[in-house]
């Protein structure tokens, strides 16, 4: 068994691991990146419209239905009486109305669709640093916006919470298109704050304040932290808890490019790190492993799904959300 302190330090300085590696090749030696560049209001509409454009067509062309068949309702309401016909299961025959009519007539039940989706995003410094080529906010917002898109598509409302250490925004579950735009703005122009960490507890105990109803939940984070297995248990009391975490390659293999200096991302602590040694990445590696198993086993004890996205790129993720759909459905 690995002491926790050693997963705890590796949770610490993974993340600025991101920020020292360029995308295109591991044989350069890493660089800090520059300082990140102000983004205009006309920036963020243009990134808002092209990401609309891409969820409503992924909700429509790829993802219709499923959504609907992975998530059904709560279960069978009274809809009307019409006259019983051959074929139809007697036990739905309404005594009552057919002694009235003098004729046999059956109760007709409709599924009880409406839903309430509750997206909780994880924006802390480690979830919102991008490697490689694929930015990661673009990444979550569109996730958001594909699964919100979907959700109004089957007349749900949707709500989100976002938070990292603390609580940075609230959106009441609503419907329309007009609260899919809020959202996905909402995920891209929120300021990452620095030395912000992440608090599943905090975030928890907010939505339970604000938000009393059941809910189809989808907890999104890279979940860098320890001791977040009663968290899950608490969300997953009376909602349909889904837990997706967002992977990169470095979270599984760490390259060989020797002698490196690591800042924490979230705290700011710096460290000098051996990445030639063989015993460190495998150590490394055994970190990776043990936090994917907790992972996991939390949602698992819960009895709520898992889904594993790699932001290698955009297209993967896609792939990810269709075979889950298409599992949840046909275990339902």
């Amino acid at each position: 068994m690995i002491p926790i302190k050693w997963l705890t330090k590796w949770n610490n300085w993974r993340g600025q691991l991101k920020k020292l590696f360029p995308p295109m090749s591991w044989s350069i030696a890493p660089t800090i990146a520059p300082p990140p560049v102000p983004v205009s209001a006309a920036d963020i509409l243009k990134r808002v419209r092209k990401i609309e454009i891409r969820s409503k067509l992924l909700s429509n062309q790829v993802f219709s239905g499923a959504y609907h068949t992975a998530f059904k309702g709560r279960g069978m309401q009274f809809s009307e009486v019409r006259e019983y016909a051959y074929g139809d299961d007697i036990r739905h025959i309404d005594w009552n109305v057919s002694a009235r009519m003098q004729s046999p007539y059956v109760k007709l039940f409709q599924e009880e669709r409406e839903q309430t989706l509750i997206l909780l995003v994880d924006i802390s410094p480690s979830v919102l640093t991008s490697v490689g080529l694929t930015d990661r906010r673009e990444l979550i917002a569109e996730l958001i916006a594909v699964l919100a898109y979907s959700a109004t598509h089957s007349q749900d409302k949707v709500g989100m919470l976002l938070f990292d250490s603390d609580i940075r925004a609230y959106f009441p579950p609503s419907k329309g298109y007009q609260q899919i735009l809020q959202l996905i703005r909402a995920v891209l122009e929120t300021p990452v704050m620095e030395g912000a960490g992440t608090d599943f507890k905090k975030a928890t105990e907010y939505l339970r304040k604000v938000y009393k109803g059941k809910s189809l939940t989808f907890l999104i984070s890279d979940f860098l932290v320890n001791d977040y297995k009663d968290v899950v248990k608490t969300l997953a009391s009376g909602n349909d808890l889904t837990g997706i975490i967002i992977k990169d390659p470095l979270d599984d293999t760490l390259p060989d490019v020797g002698l490196v200096q690591l800042e924490d991302a979230e705290t700011g602590e710096r460290e000098w790190v051996d990445t030639s040694s063989e015993n460190y990445r495998h150590w490394y590696q055994l970190q990776s492993a043990q936090h994917d198993n907790y992972f996991r086993k939390a949602f698992a004890d819960a009895r709520c799904d898992t889904i594993v996205l790699s932001d290698k790129n955009k297209e993967s993720f896609i792939l990810t959300l269709q075979q889950f759909f298409h599992q949840r459905a046909i275990r339902r």
